[in-house]
């Protein structure tokens, strides 16, 4: 558990073996929408333009999160309700759906989070409904092209976008013949 040193609704700040970090006190996932050209590869990816205090210029460029509620059943539920509160777009279709794993955003914070990549391509959007909070007022959703993504400097955008490619469209240029570097077999054959 470690020793708390400082506690809020959404997280704790806790000492563990000579080290500080951040305990997550709720659940979020995170969403990277995306859009095809006619061989299947992404031509562009969904990302909240928003105020951020935190970040050079004031702003902040990011892919959709939002935190579970006890209505959603699973992730996937969160994923699609918030993709369309902060987007506009409502994409019921399971099949469009990626699901791209789990990451930390930080070492010092004790948080996975799920990822899902979805396509939306040739789908109309509509007016993101958004939370009815004051910072979703002041946020914008926009399409960047892919070619855009390593400039961005929040890690999920090209790391997820790399996972994009691996898990959705089969790509692995490193690896072409697919095999699991992270098992022992496929790490001495790498070597």
């Amino acid at each position: 558990m470690g020793k708390l040193l400082y506690s809020t609704d959404n997280f704790n700040v806790i000492e563990r073996d000579g080290k500080v970090g951040i305990e997550i006190l709720f659940t979020n996932v995170v969403i990277m929408p995306f859009v095809r050209d006619e061989q299947g590869l992404p031509l562009a990816i969904g990302v909240i333009k928003e105020p951020n205090p935190f970040r050079e210029g004031g702003n902040a460029i990011s892919l959709i999160t939002g935190t579970t509620e006890d209505e959603d059943p699973d992730f996937y539920s969160t994923a699609v309700r918030e993709l369309e509160e902060e987007s506009g777009y409502k994409v019921d279709d399971a099949s469009r759906w990626y699901y791209l794993g789990n990451v930390y955003s930080s070492k010092l914070v004790d948080h996975e989070q799920p990822c899902f990549a979805v396509d939306v391509t040739g789908i109309t959007r509509g007016q993101a409904t958004g939370d009815g909070s004051e910072d979703e007022a002041k946020q914008e959703f926009v399409m960047i092209p892919a070619n855009d993504v390593v400039k961005v400097k929040d890690v999920f955008i090209p790391g997820l976008f790399l996972k994009l490619f691996k898990y959705v469209l089969g790509m692995d240029l490193q690896n072409p013949k697919g095999k699991d570097l992270f098992s022992p077999q496929g790490l001495n054959d790498s070597i």
